[in-house]
């Protein structure tokens, strides 16, 4: 952050006029298109100006401290910019510059473990179902409502998928978010708490979420929490990774201490077994789907601009686990299903009669899980899979 100080025309000997400060959280950023919030620190009126017509803010103008200040900038294809944004107001005027790096193209992402080589297309934003074979992927049903979205992570010298999700314009949640998951993708860095917009989706189309959710009521008179889909804990590996997780999108309202409780302990859980190893009781790769369930609920929180977000009725967690191996599974694969209300009223332990079917999950989210596995095993053993109660199979328990 640069501070420039400007004249001080007004100022008293006792009440010295203080310049506004603007601070940029990322300095450095990405070729793609995105978005920050600004920090502002201001004793009355301001106005914001950028350098350069690539970088723009709003609102460009306001009263006293704010960090719902949102910087966009677009796509970056030339070379390294650099641009300031100067905020003006009583005591002077201030500065601090954001640097943007050329755009990396992507290289299409690898099949991972068990998936089948899928043919590649430019990321499309919006597609009104996933163009890709990815083994997590759930279904999209046909509508206008949904469109399917996904995130691309650096990883090593490659470009891997980060995560999915379907996006419900009129709940403005994601019905379910899916990943792959296993050691090498998890990582082992630090939470980078960037709350953030989406830059695939317009600020009007998404919760903005530099704080909590607002105006929830009587159920929810605690704390609504922004509860991640896809952990950030499961994407340490860098900082553009971790970044991804705190969009608005990958947010739900959450209750506080479920949040905090079974679904923290879940999710831990998760990474456990996304992380076994041994010849046969490890696992290769854990393909998860994370979702809400709205239902028929009516509760509405809201963003830190006023848009209504459905609070949901609960939230589950869908497991595919593969393994090269038939000695566990039915051709490498078993599955383990979690529902539970959005509510504060289960124990810590994740324990096996939580669990349920694949199955039994889709007739309560009334879609298929797991599309793309019928064509990798079979319909007779895609039903094996799906219809298993992990209840039964001690590899989930030991």
């Amino acid at each position: 952050m640069v501070i420039s100080c400007g004249g001080t025309s007004g100022a008293t000997k006792e009440e010295p006029m203080v310049p506004p400060v603007v601070s940029v959280k990322t300095q450095n950023v990405s070729g793609e298109a995105g978005s920050q919030f600004l920090s502002v620190t201001a004793s009355g009126n301001w106005t914001i100006t950028t350098s350069a017509p690539w970088l723009t803010v709003s609102p460009s103008s306001g009263s006293g401290n704010s960090n719902m200040v949102v910087l966009s900038y677009t796509e970056n294809t030339d070379a390294v910019r650099t641009a300031t944004i100067t905020i003006t107001g009583i005591g002077g005027a201030g500065q601090a510059t954001l640097t943007q790096n050329k755009l990396v193209v992507p290289v299409p992402p690898a099949p991972g473990p068990g998936d089948d080589p899928t043919p590649q297309k430019e990321n499309g934003y919006g597609f009104k179902t996933s163009p890709y074979n990815w083994l997590e992927l759930p279904e999209t049903p046909e509508g206008d409502k949904l469109e399917f979205f996904a995130h691309y992570m650096p990883l090593g010298d490659a470009t891997v998928r980060n995560y999915s999700f379907d996006w419900d314009y009129d709940n403005l949640v994601a019905p379910w978010v899916a990943y792959p998951l296993c050691a090498g993708n998890i990582g082992s860095g630090n939470r980078s708490d960037e709350w953030g917009i989406d830059p695939l989706l317009p600020n009007t189309k998404q919760p903005v979420l530099f704080n909590v959710y607002s105006g929830y009521g009587y159920k929810y008179n605690g704390v609504l929490d922004r509860g991640h889909q896809i952990p950030s804990a499961d994407r340490v590996t860098s900082r553009e990774a971790n970044i991804q997780t705190f969009y608005g999108v990958n947010m739900t309202p959450q209750n506080h201490e479920f949040n905090g409780g079974i679904w923290a302990n879940l999710e831990n859980q998760v990474r456990t077994w996304s992380k076994k190893t041994g010849a046969i009781a490890g696992t290769d790769t854990l393909y998860v789907v994370t979702g809400c369930f709205v239902g028929e609920s009516t509760i509405k929180a809201y963003d830190n601009h006023g848009k209504a977000v459905s609070v949901p009725e609960g939230y589950f967690k869908a497991l595919l686990r593969y393994k090269n191996s038939d000695s566990v599974g039915h051709k490498g694969f078993m599955a383990c299903a979690f529902y539970f209300e959005n509510e504060n009223k289960y124990g810590a332990k994740i324990s096996k009669d939580l669990s349920m079917s694949v199955a039994d999950l889709e007739k309560k989210l009334g879609y298929k899980l797991f599309v793309n596995l019928e064509k990798k095993v079979g319909a007779e053993t895609y039903k094996q899979i799906k219809e298993e109660n992990p209840a039964t199979v001690s590899w989930w328990w030991q």
